[in-house]
């Protein structure tokens, strides 16, 4: 009898290699503690719409999907960031945001090259519960210092703003539909006119061009609803007419499709406009200065308002004083994450050793509602490869570096943005002797920081003046 094999993309993994992926999985568990990050995890299967919700066609096709016995359509988490909003979502937040987590673990995404690893291991953070630009400029700058703490300095970071983008678009006055149709064709609008041409083709072939007349009843009466009400009107349709097969389809892919055609589309001129727009825009990648100034004048020659460029503009300057040393950042405006949930600051990780990316992130403020919330929850994280992590190591004869145990969280308060500086420095030299440290991103004043001190078992809260000075409370 034939000897069974592992299936393609799946491995083995020896002694060595695991103690490996443990210490490296340690040493990132204890420096995000540092930063006051809480260990969680999720179950491995999950609910197929969970991660269908809003998170892009891409990712239904290359997910582990299946029936369980009790008929359930579940699904091998692709990714964290869904099922840790899904848990967070579940709890009583109230005095405990902003809510930092973080996890490891693996996860499965499908790879037609059977030579990619289709499961492979995740380790990432999460900050819930501030739209703060300061928030923005802890996760990227958290993403950053932890591999150079692992010892793989000259790492790349690219930092992008889909926000940008997207509030350009909007006051082009082009739809959400025809605004996501563009973000998710961003590549193919680099090819210069002709990938101009060729997305606007597309957009014809999806019928996101409008049309003289809609062609029923049904058609007319979505054509005059909110999104998200035509939305659910057609899953409703669905259930109700017992729709049997779909084939490889998903009831929310039927019902986009569905949404398309009866929607009618946008106005021709202004699609052209805006994807003019995004190809000037997704061309600009360098120095985060010149690429602000630069956007700045392409935004004004086209008579639109330059304060969509506010927030990323903060978010590099407080970067920039961040010590972020063994980092080499750029600003992409081209960059565009796979996961349709981002809303603001998305960024990559990669080193010149290794051609693959390491890991990447961004800010997903809508992804609450999207799974049931009656509101939107301001959110952003990132997450590592850990396996191409590992070898990008090996290749630059690094090994992870061991971290310290930690206990008795501090948070750290500063007056205003202007000392924010000075909290981070603060909190460095503390972590550095190894106590965790909060610093805060919402803009807290003393009784609501002690407040949410208590909440979370801190042991003592430092508010860092405007002056310098810095004064101590202890709890």
């Amino acid at each position: 009898m034939e000897k069974l094999q592992h299936l393609h993309g799946m491995s083995d993994i020896s002694h060595e290699s695991w103690q490996r992926l443990r210490a490296s999985q340690d040493y990132l568990r204890e420096f995000f503690s540092l930063y006051g990050y809480q260990m969680i995890e999720t179950p491995v299967l999950e609910p197929t719409e969970l991660f269908l919700r809003k998170s892009g066609g891409e990712l239904a096709t290359r997910m582990y999907t299946f029936i369980d016995p009790g008929g359930n359509q579940v699904s091998l988490r692709p990714e964290y960031t869904a099922s840790i909003l899904r848990r967070v979502l579940k709890e009583d937040t109230t005095n405990r945001m902003p809510i930092r987590v973080q996890y490891a673990g693996p996860v499965f995404r499908y790879e037609a090259d059977s030579h990619l690893s289709r499961q492979f291991t995740q380790v990432g953070a999460e900050l819930m519960g501030s739209y703060d630009p300061r928030a923005d400029t802890e996760v990227l700058s958290l993403s950053c210092m932890a591999l150079s703490g692992m010892g793989l300095g000259g790492h790349h970071l690219a930092v992008g703003d889909i926000g940008v983008l997207h509030k350009l678009l909007e006051s082009v006055g082009l739809s959400e539909r025809a605004i996501l149709f563009i973000l998710s064709n961003i590549a193919g609008l680099k090819g210069g006119q002709d990938g101009i041409d060729r997305t606007l083709e597309r957009a014809k072939q999806v019928r996101l061009v409008s049309v003289e007349h809609r062609q029923s009843y049904l058609g007319a009466s979505i054509g005059d609803m909110e999104e998200e009400q035509a939305r659910g009107l057609l899953y409703g349709l669905l259930q109700w007419a017992e729709v049997g097969s779909l084939g490889q389809r998903e009831p929310s892919e039927v019902v986009e499709r569905m949404l398309r055609k009866f929607r009618g589309g946008d106005d021709l001129v202004k699609l052209q406009r805006g994807l003019e727009i995004a190809q000037q825009l997704a061309g600009l990648r360098g120095h985060p200065d010149f690429c602000i100034k630069a956007a700045g004048e392409l935004i004004t020659s086209y008579g639109l308002d330059t304060a969509v460029l506010n927030r990323i503009t903060e978010v590099m300057e407080l970067l920039d004083v961040s010590g972020l040393h063994d980092t080499i950042a750029v600003l992409d405006f081209g960059l565009v994450r796979d996961l349709a949930y981002y809303n603001g600051i998305v960024f990559e990780l990669s080193h010149p050793a290794m051609e693959t990316t390491l890991g990447g992130g961004g800010r997903y403020d809508g992804l609450a509602r999207a799974l049931g919330s009656h509101s939107n929850m301001p959110a952003l994280g990132f997450a590592y490869a850990l396996e191409p992590l590992l070898d990008t190591l090996e290749r630059v004869g690094k090994s992870e570096q061991k971290g310290d145990n930690a206990s008795g969280c501090v948070l750290v308060l500063s007056s205003d943005t202007s000392t924010y500086v000075e909290a981070c420095r603060l909190a460095r030299e503390m972590r550095h002797k190894g106590t965790p440290v909060e610093v805060d991103v919402c803009g807290m004043g003393v009784e609501q920081g002690v407040s949410y001190a208590r909440a979370k078992g801190m042991t003592e809260v430092i508010i860092v003046g405007s002056d310098g000075t810095s004064t101590t409370h202890e709890l």
